[in-house]
């Protein structure tokens, strides 16, 4: 009986794997990682239609790059990337709109002068850089595909060159250009419905091939939803409500990782909190 009763789970939990890869999309945070991890090309892709400039070149590519601040914890880059100019990039994807915050994008960009003055550079070196946020939804609510956010001059207009840029990207948009077709294609659940190929072949590849998807599976697998539920009911019967809201956030965001450091790690689970703005 019990034998019987293990198999049935394994078979349950196999079959939740395959309907949760199904499910996942670019816009997923595992999934993207898993999709961006060493594929220049598709970073490529993405950031030359953000940036309107179709000869740029990814020099370096750090996926879940772990860059230490100065109380000696890591923050988490989703997405860090170097082009041929020095320039650097953080894209960061976020379907909860509580985690896109202005002050976030603050801070990351904080993070990223401070990595580099670390490495021994004089405030003048510092590269120019762009934190570039990918939403699900319009959370500035006025129905473009991107907004660029740059300081000025408020008595001149004028811009004021500090090299710090900011760029939320409206997962919402559904226009018919470019930055609409590369919107579609984080939406979209299989690579038939995408447009650009570097990113339908990395969704086709995780999605179709059975040695991929096996391993998916298998990694999954590990995490069970018993578990996770678990946890979360545990949560809440210790009267831990931020840790049951921080689960709920992590699980929507598909950050499936992160639901595992959030029960076991304290550390980790303390800067998820700071992520997501819990108290």
């Amino acid at each position: 009986m019990n034998d019987k009763s293990d198999n049935k789970q394994q078979a349950r939990r196999h079959q939740r794997a395959l309907n949760l890869i199904k499910r996942w999309r670019l816009m997923d945070d595992d999934f993207m990682k898993r999709c961006l991890k060493d594929n220049i090309p598709a970073v490529e892709c993405i950031l030359r239609i953000i940036m309107e400039q179709p000869d740029l070149e990814v020099q370096t590519l750090h996926v879940e790059d772990t860059i230490p601040n100065l109380q000696g914890h890591g923050v988490r880059l989703d997405v860090h990337a170097t082009d041929a100019m020095g320039i650097e990039y953080d894209i960061e994807i976020q379907r909860s709109d509580q985690g896109a915050g202005a002050r976030r994008a603050r801070f990351n960009g904080s993070v990223l002068d401070l990595n580099n003055l670390k490495k021994g550079f004089d405030y003048d070196q510092l590269p120019e850089t762009y934190v570039i946020f990918i939403t699900e939804n319009d959370i500035l609510e006025h129905g473009l595909s991107r907004y660029h956010i740059n300081r000025i001059i408020e008595e001149t207009n004028q811009h004021f060159e500090d090299g710090s840029h900011i760029i939320y990207v409206n997962g919402a948009y559904r226009g018919q250009d470019d930055i609409g077709k590369l919107m579609n294609d984080f939406r979209s659940t299989t690579a038939e419905e995408m447009f650009w190929p570097p990113l339908k072949e990395v969704v086709n590849r995780y999605k179709n091939n059975p040695v991929e998807v096996a391993k998916m599976c298998r990694e999954l697998e590990k995490w069970s939803m018993e578990e996770r539920q678990e946890g979360l009911v545990e949560g809440q019967r210790k009267g831990e409500d931020n840790l049951a809201k921080l689960l709920k956030l992590l699980k929507a965001d598909g950050r499936l990782h992160d639901l595992d450091l959030a029960i076991e790690d304290e550390a980790a689970r303390k800067a998820l909190y700071k992520e997501y703005h819990i108290d």
